[in-house]
Parts: C-alpha cells; structure tokens; sequence
C-alpha cells in the first residue's frame, strides 16, 4: 500500500509539536515517541475521513495526549519515569514550576505557551471549552507567578 502524500505532509507538518507536547506533560522521550506514533498511526488507519478535515491535527493532538495519559498511569504504578534525556527548558524555572500544577493545568500552559495553539485549538485538543481552558491558564499563571515571585525575592 503506498502511502497517500496528503498523509506524509500532514505527518511532516504536525509531528515535531505532538511529540514536543506530548513529551513536556509526560517528560519520558520512550512514551513521547510511542503516543505519537500511536496517534498518527490511528490517524493513518481513518485517513480517508480524517485528512479532510480542517481540525485532524487537533485530533492527533488529542490522541496522542490521550495515549500518554494511559501510558503515564500504567507507569506511575509499574515504574518510575526515568528522565534519561534532559531538556534545555528543565534548567529554567518556569518550566520546573509548571511540573507542579494539576495536570490539566499543565496540559493547557504547555499547549497554549509552548505549542502555540489558540485558546479554541487547546480547548478541542484537551476535550473541553474554551471558558474551561481560560480558567486553567488563568488559576495556572496566578500560581506561577507567585511561585516566582517567592523565587526572586529570595524564598
């Protein structure tokens, strides 16, 4: 079977930020890569329905986020996540922070801030409304913030 070229462009054009999302919620390059493969994978089997349609990245998007979650509760139970892999952003305190917050909360500042998605695009990946992804950014940002704060005034 010889892959459709809509779908190698589609995988081209939205793999690096499904895995870079995927791999700031779970930090586990092993189950970054898995759950993005998986997803677009899924993607593949119901391309005929799906690369037409305007929002299918989002839909990968909430796939693969949607395997990680899976994968990092077997994980959580069976081993620690081991963080053979170090990333840049994990020196900066921001990113050490936002490790902390709820996940859903997490999911919507690493979408939002480092995806670049739009408040509408977070809300149909993380399956919920757009009010609903405001209030996490909003709940998140007034934690961050103090939490930084308490950092640069010598906490």
């Amino acid at each position: 079977m010889t892959p459709d070229p809509g779908s190698e462009r589609f995988y081209e054009t939205e793999a690096q930020a499904v895995f870079r999302a995927v791999y700031l919620l779970c930090r586990d390059r092993v189950l970054a890569e898995d759950a993005t493969q998986e997803a677009f994978a899924r993607a593949l089997e119901r391309w005929e329905r799906l690369g037409t349609q305007p929002w299918a990245g989002g839909w990968v998007m909430t796939t693969a986020l949607n395997v990680t979650r899976r994968g990092m509760r077997h994980r959580r139970v069976l081993r620690p996540v081991i963080r053979d892999d170090p990333d840049p952003e994990e020196t900066i305190d921001l990113w050490d922070r936002v490790k902390g917050l709820p996940r859903r909360q997490q999911e919507a500042v690493v979408l939002c801030y480092r995806v670049g998605l739009s408040i509408e695009e977070v809300a149909q990946a993380m399956g919920c409304k757009e009010g609903t992804v405001r209030t996490h950014l909003s709940r998140a940002r007034k934690v961050l913030r103090a939490a930084l704060k308490g950092v640069s005034d010598g906490d």
